[in-house]
């Protein structure tokens, strides 16, 4: 196989160590790796082939390798916190306090690198410090095969290289397809994308500040404050994804954006969901998942035979997430969310959204005036993300409010 630029920076820089020069250098070839690893699907999905040939297989798992070692390279560089200035400002305060003590034990210690590389769960790893979009394992991103919350629907990921960026998103689709006689003229179907310019928004919020003791006697605090901090840019990002206003530095959400298709309410919400779905299926399109309201999951899962009948479903009986899904099955995932308003409800293929990567979201600390002072810390939670929205049609609004 031809080495490309690309393959040449990765044999030089897998020939020397990652030092404080060489971080920026892995960054950019690591975004230039996954996006020629990205090429290789997108032309796959371009030419409506189901499957990869040889030599595209061959570079895509050559590509997944030198992602991979990028990776490793980048994790180590993290790990030693030596491009974290609040990490080392906190190493430094601490061994002002105690310079007898081995801050390889204590929470100094514990910040330039645990705070760094605090681990997370699938769909939404927290690694080094960041979250770390999962990234093309085989041909293609695949959801989660029980999503758990909204971001997890979130397949199809891409990173940026510059802070704005533009798609094609499908405003029209028409098919005039047909058999056509010998020396006829052909029909014209209309295929309209319109192209999109938008920019990533910045996502973050700071923790009140913790006495450093606190974190020297608990470790779990770190791991508590690390959750709390994550989970929180997350909630915020899933909102925009949702109700996004597209006003300031609001995202345009699913429930702003033109070209959705509408379901009113009929008879009941179980009834309403299915009609979502034939609408879906009329305009060609494979819904892949549900996301309700906890408040309208509770009323489909207690939906009775009556008013002292058993229950149509087993949401109430069986704690699974998937149990009171009314479209039986796995095709259409159910996931409740707290960021869907209560009743509305999105049926949709959610392939369809594309979520853009800026910056992952980073936990940094301060400790540098009046916290030092106070021997306080501060944490803070921070990510830059884009949101675009392929093919509105792809994304049933039901209306559950009778």
């Amino acid at each position: 196989m031809r080495c490309t630029p690309a393959c040449s920076a990765h044999r030089s820089s897998a020939r020397r160590p990652a030092t404080v020069r060489d971080k920026e250098t892995l960054l950019t070839e690591r975004v230039a790796v996954f996006e020629a690893r990205a090429a290789i699907t997108d032309r796959v999905a371009d030419e409506g082939r189901d499957a990869l040939t040889a030599p595209e297989t061959a570079e895509f798992r050559s590509l997944t390798a030198r992602i991979e070692h990028l990776d490793e390279q980048l994790d180590e560089w993290e790990r030693s916190g030596r491009d974290n200035p609040g990490a080392a400002a906190v190493a430094r305060a601490q061994s002002r306090v105690h310079p007898d003590r081995d801050l390889g034990t204590g929470w100094a210690s514990r910040a330039a690198t645990a705070v760094l590389a605090m681990g997370g769960t699938e769909g939404r790893n927290v690694v080094s410090g960041s979250i770390d979009i999962p990234e093309l394992v085989e041909i293609e991103i695949t959801p989660m095969a029980r999503p758990k919350r909204l971001i997890d629907l979130l397949a199809s990921r891409k990173p940026l290289s510059e802070n704005s960026f533009e798609y094609l998103r499908q405003t029209l689709r028409t098919n005039n397809a047909t058999v056509v006689p010998d020396a006829a003229l052909k029909p014209t179907s209309l295929l309209t994308a319109t192209p999109i310019t938008d920019r990533a928004r910045v996502i973050a919020h700071l923790s009140e500040p913790v006495v450093i003791r606190l974190l020297e006697d608990h470790r779990e605090l770190e791991r508590w404050l690390h959750d709390e901090m994550v989970e929180g840019v997350l909630d915020a990002l899933e909102q925009q994804v949702i109700s996004g206003t597209g006003s300031g530095e609001n995202m345009v959400g699913l429930l702003t954006v033109a070209g959705t298709t509408p379901v009113p309410f009929a008879t009941d919400k179980v009834t309403t969901l299915r009609k979502a779905r034939t609408a879906l299926q009329l305009l060609g399109e494979q819904p892949n998942a549900v996301v309700l309201n906890p408040h309208d999951a509770e009323d489909i899962d207690l939906t009775r035979w009556g008013a002292q009948g058993g229950y149509l479903t087993d949401g109430y009986t069986d704690t699974n997430a998937s149990s009171g899904n009314v479209f039986g099955g796995n095709q259409i995932q159910r996931v409740i969310s707290p960021s869907m308003p209560a009743g509305t409800a999105v049926v949709g293929d959610w392939a369809q959204l594309r979520l853009y990567v800026r910056e992952a979201t980073r936990l940094q600390i301060d400790t540098a005036g009046e916290l030092f002072t106070h021997n306080q810390v501060i944490f803070r939670a921070e990510g830059r993300f884009g949101l675009g929205i392929l093919r509105p049609s792809a994304f049933a609004i039901a209306d559950l409010t009778a």
